[in-house]
């Protein structure tokens, strides 16, 4: 299957926070005894995230993890959108009053329903691209794009009107940062008519964000899909909490490449509720009844209850069970 998640480990450590709580979400960690030790760390958004719905004064609950777990918003995003509505804005063109009045609006959510992250995205992509692609190459750019420190410029560049990344090197003109964004919203809406269709109340979320785990025979041409699971349509998005992330390209489609390798929660005062769910199955055998029975739960937010009862174990145990010698 393809869906994974990246893991930094770090020697910083907490013991017994006053916040109450620890989190980590791939991002800078706080100083040490006054000393920040910057490093390969991903922006702020699902962290802040994180912490601005957990410091919530309440009595949490598992329905409430199960919330948390799934959210979707950016406050990030919704601030770069912001900006891209504010530059778009001042070219003072009525083709792109749609554009600049949805992310304008936008609060970051990344419903499967929502017409904002697909305006968004596709117009993040393209201004990237054609801000950076000219000095360094479309591959270089692509490689760029795979990591996490592009999305660590998108802010502080894209309010920088003076940066040296908005002129083309490739025509005579110097272009500026109003012009290329406007480059940019004239190609999404280009793409977004042809992914999802003249009536911009289609353009959803969901028609271009969807969740395939491929087989590795994926890349056999004639097994190409055969054992794959999906697609499903999905929400959340890169870099929110339900991070079901893809690479920043420019087709117009954001196909998920990466995300939670499974979702737990425990209740430590009643363990054996404790519920999980997997990206698509408990097996990698295709023949097994087990395979995929967890891709439409989890592409959909659902959990199931783990088995952490001897006694439930054994009852529900189907073929294997594995003893431990006298």
């Amino acid at each position: 299957m393809t869906i994974w998640a990246s893991t930094i480990f770090l020697k910083i450590h907490s013991v017994n926070p006053p916040s109450g709580y620890v989190y980590s979400a791939n991002n800078q960690p706080d100083s040490v005894d006054g000393v920040l030790y910057p490093g390969y760390y991903y922006p702020r958004s699902r962290a802040g995230r994180i912490v601005e719905l957990i410091s919530q004064d309440k009595k949490w609950t598992v329905e409430d993890i199960q919330t948390l777990d799934l959210d979707v918003t950016s406050h990030m995003h919704a601030d770069i959108a912001h900006e891209l509505a504010a530059i778009l804005k001042s070219v003072n063109k009525s083709e792109y009053k749609l554009i600049v009045e949805t992310l304008a609006a936008w609060k970051g959510d990344h419903g499967v329903d929502q017409i904002a992250p697909s305006i968004y995205n596709n117009l993040l992509s393209q201004v990237m691209r054609m801000a950076m692609a000219d000095e360094i190459t479309d591959k270089a750019f692509e490689s760029l794009a795979a990591t996490s420190i592009l999305k660590n410029t998108y802010e502080q560049f894209i309010k920088n009107e003076n940066s040296p990344w908005w002129d083309n090197r490739q025509t005579d003109d110097k272009e500026t940062r109003a012009q290329i964004v406007e480059q940019a919203a004239h190609k999404t809406i280009e793409l977004l008519t042809k992914t999802s269709g003249n009536n911009p109340n289609e353009w959803t979320w969901g028609k271009i964000h969807t969740l395939t785990h491929k087989h590795a025979f994926d890349a056999v041409k004639p097994l190409k899909g055969f054992f794959n699971v999906g697609p499903f349509t999905v929400s959340g998005g890169s870099e929110v909490i339900n991070n079901l992330h893809y690479k920043l390209d420019t087709t117009g489609y954001f196909p998920v490449d990466g995300g939670p390798a499974l979702r737990k929660i425990t209740d430590f005062s009643n363990v054996e509720t404790g519920i999980t769910v997997s990206p698509s199955g408990q097996s990698g055998n295709v023949m097994s009844d087990h395979y995929s029975d967890q891709a439409e739960m989890f592409a959909t937010g659902k959990f199931r209850k783990m088995l952490m009862n001897k006694e439930e174990i054994k009852s529900q145990s189907k073929s294997l069970l594995l003893k431990p010698e006298n």
